[in-house]
């Protein structure tokens, strides 16, 4: 019998097992196979609960600003699921707090429940997904309050947060679930119920400028919803974050301590605006924020996160403002982070400015990869192409083993067979690389990858 002529059911069970079988991102390449796999294989992943495990606060750390080409809609798609589904015993908290507050809107607002749930996974979608939150709840306070003035701030509903700051509840207070309302509704872009909690909190509370990591000051203005207004992009909700018009000298351009342009970046509120700064992918937003700060930019590490996030224009930016195209210290530099993420644009702009597809850092620090050793791993032909057409070269020697090896070990990982036959038409030779090679993917049982490498000729003891 046919695998398509199976009832659903049963097809998505297989697909099911094939997950628990097989693993997250070979059960995620079954959605390649065809229309039917790819609308089949998401459900089947999620009740195998498989990501469960996975960090996600390294994998969702920047998505809110990110080119991720789609992998943040998996991952809410993924709490959306599990809000809707947690039925299991013990069931976990988030997910049934989640669910509560979505409720809670809807029975004040009439809203629809399955509209909200997807809207309120958005915010929630970072901390909500983590692996280690559940023991950390068992020790935390139910809020269920706070919890709807945060979704009340985030979806514009102005009589639930009225009510919920005449009964007392802060704008400024984070829950398990959610960011605070300030920099929800800054996020959201509600100015007018940002405006609305600006003028229900003191003018400033909390700084001491001899704090240089002072993390506790807040009031009209704040860390929170200069970040939140940051990320959303929106030059008009930073300004009103920055300068309410509800402060007590409102035709003042000073902020918060200092004069405008005059804030060392090493102070408090220096580092917090340069977090913000770091948390936009608008680069009006970026130098609107520039324009307060004073001493040594960080242009260089800046271009490294933006390369790996995908956005083109801050890079493009960037690069002009005189960031050093190789990037600073770190463990893979611009390009290489580009190639890594399959960000084609941000690949062609550097490489038009004159990155070398072979640069792993200066000579005297161990930085890791080369873009050229990192583009077969993303498993994208067109990068390999695009990379030797720039100079790339797959025979050059990294760390004594020919690059080319490091491209087919990593090709057959994926098991990428239009790789790994690319790269064997290209001269790798599999006399000398082909057994372990081989080896690998029989130890990892990769039965498609070891049929290609026989077929290339390469057996053991070969």
């Amino acid at each position: 019998m046919h695998l398509f002529n199976f009832p659903e059911e049963i097809f998505s069970k297989i697909l099911l097992h094939a997950s628990l079988a097989r693993g997250v991102k070979r059960a995620l390449r079954l959605r390649l196979v065809c229309k039917l796999f790819s609308q089949a294989l998401p459900p089947a992943l999620f009740e195998s609960r498989l990501l469960d495990s996975f960090k996600t606060d390294e994998i969702l750390s920047d998505w809110a600003i990110e080119n991720d080409h789609g992998a943040t809609k998996l991952w809410h798609s993924y709490l959306v699921y599990r809000v809707h589904n947690e039925i299991r015993q013990p069931c976990q908290r988030r997910y049934l707090d989640l669910r509560l507050v979505a409720q809670r809107v809807c029975e004040e607002t009439g809203a629809d429940i399955e509209t909200t749930i997807e809207a309120l996974c958005w915010p929630a979608l970072k901390q909500c997904t983590l692996p280690y939150i559940n023991s950390k709840l068992e020790k935390e306070p139910l809020s269920p309050n706070l919890d709807l003035l945060c979704a009340a701030a985030y979806l514009n509903h102005i009589s639930v947060a009225q009510r919920l700051l005449r009964e007392g509840y802060s704008p400024h207070t984070e829950t398990h679930l959610f960011l605070s309302p300030m920099e929800l509704a800054a996020w959201a872009g509600n100015a007018q119920i940002l405006q609305m909690f600006q003028e229900n909190v003191p003018e400033l509370e909390g700084l001491d400028p001899a704090r240089v990591l002072d993390t506790a000051w807040r009031g009209k203005v704040g860390p929170a919803s200069i970040r939140g207004a940051a990320t959303r992009g929106d030059i008009e909700v930073v300004r009103l974050a920055i300068y309410p018009p509800s402060r007590a000298a409102p035709e003042s351009t000073d902020f918060v301590d200092q004069v405008f342009g005059s804030f060392d970046r090493r102070s408090s509120t220096g580092i917090k605006l340069s977090i913000a700064q770091s948390a936009t992918r608008d680069v009006e937003v970026y130098k609107y924020l520039e324009g307060f700060l004073s001493g040594p930019r960080n242009l260089s590490s800046n271009l490294t996160k933006h390369a790996r996030l995908g956005n083109l224009e801050m890079v493009r930016y960037l690069l002009d403002a005189g960031a050093d195209i190789r990037g600073d210290s770190g463990r893979l530099g611009p390009l290489a982070e580009a190639c890594r993420r399959c960000h084609e644009d941000v690949v062609d702009l550097l490489l038009d400015r004159g990155a070398d597809p072979h640069f792993n850092g200066d000579e005297n620090i161990m930085n890791g990869d080369s873009a050229m050793h990192v583009v077969a791993a993303s498993g994208s032909l067109a990068m390999v192409h695009k990379l030797i057409a720039r100079g790339g070269d797959l025979f050059s020697m990294d760390m004594g083993i020919e690059m080319g090896c490091h491209a087919l070990y990593s090709a057959v990982l994926l098991e990428n067979t239009e790789m790994v036959k690319y790269l064997v038409a290209a001269g790798v030779d599999l006399k000398i690389y082909g057994e372990t090679v081989l080896r690998a993917a029989s130890l990892e049982g990769l039965d498609s990858m070891v049929e290609v490498l026989r077929g290339e000729g390469v057996s053991f003891g070969s």
